[in-house]
């Protein structure tokens, strides 16, 4: 998934690919999981930015934003960057440098549209998050719902030691990930807040989930459920230290939410968690 005003992509991508070969992205070797969500992701890439408009996303957003460290003069990677909305958002937050990477390649396209129309200097190329290599030493590396699609826990370990090599010493991981805490039975209240979950078949021990997003024509795609303590062992696996989940926040609350406000029944049970950690 992937604030600023959010600005919805509403016209058709057609800015050329002009240096991804599946060789060099990494793609040649797409399992049947992959194209599944290739798939998902091809036929809502033209809408992508606009599920930011919805109320989730504002505490999506406000999460995000709570877990990151200043990032003026900073260079950032975004890992699974979509169509670029963060990409951009790290950009006018004083970024420095930032390149935005994903599998999906219509996504790359949009993002490189709305790149050459409103030029901030972001580099988009496709990559896997399983297969990235070191693309240079970022003070931030920030996977936002990358991990969620990874087919095994073989391979959540891969993505996260992948980002981590791109991380400079002292350099900061910023993963947004699917919440290990969800109480499944409280997501009725989800659609309130522009979004809905519905659960799935297992994947072996994990609980698929097809999340699908309110605006037209919808935008959705499935992905995993996976249980508490796997990003951490993840990051630790990976060298990394000072592992911390963030608190969730919404718009305007910065110090806490009103257990009777409008946030309150989301950010006390959202599909996500942030994760923050350092490279000693």
């Amino acid at each position: 998934m992937e604030v600023a005003s959010p600005t919805p992509v509403g016209s058709p991508c057609c800015f050329p690919e002009p240096c991804c070969s599946p060789e060099r992205s990494g793609m040649m070797q797409k399992t049947v999981h992959l194209d599944r969500i290739s798939e998902q992701y091809q036929a809502s890439s033209t809408q992508y930015d606009s599920v930011k408009n919805l109320p989730y996303a504002f505490v999506e957003r406000e999460t995000l934003l709570g877990g990151l460290p200043d990032l003026t003069g900073k260079s950032v990677l975004d890992v699974a960057c979509g169509t670029g909305y963060y990409s951009r958002l790290f950009k006018r937050l004083g970024a420095e440098h930032v390149v935005g990477v994903d599998i999906e390649k219509s996504m790359i396209d949009c993002a490189r549209e709305v790149e050459e129309k409103d030029p901030l200097g972001i580099t988009f190329d496709v990559w896997d998050a399983a297969r990235l290599p070191v693309l240079g030493e970022f003070d931030v590396v920030a996977p936002i719902w990358a991990f969620v699609h990874a087919k095994d826990v073989e391979e959540y370990y891969e993505m996260v030691l992948r980002c981590t090599r791109n991380l400079k010493s002292g350099g900061t991981m910023v993963a947004l990930c699917s919440n290990p805490d969800i109480d499944i039975e409280k997501m009725s209240v989800y659609p309130r807040y522009g979004l809905s979950i519905t659960p799935k078949e297992k994947h072996g021990d994990l609980q698929v989930i097809h999340i699908q997003m309110d605006v037209e024509p919808p935008v959705g795609f499935d992905g995993f459920f996976w249980p508490a303590g796997i990003t951490e062992e993840a990051m630790a696996r990976a060298g990394l230290v000072d592992i911390r989940r963030r608190p969730n926040l919404a718009p305007g609350h910065v110090a806490g939410v009103s257990t009777k406000g409008y946030w309150a029944d989301f950010v006390a049970n959202p599909p996500f968690g942030l994760f923050t950690a350092t490279k000693p």
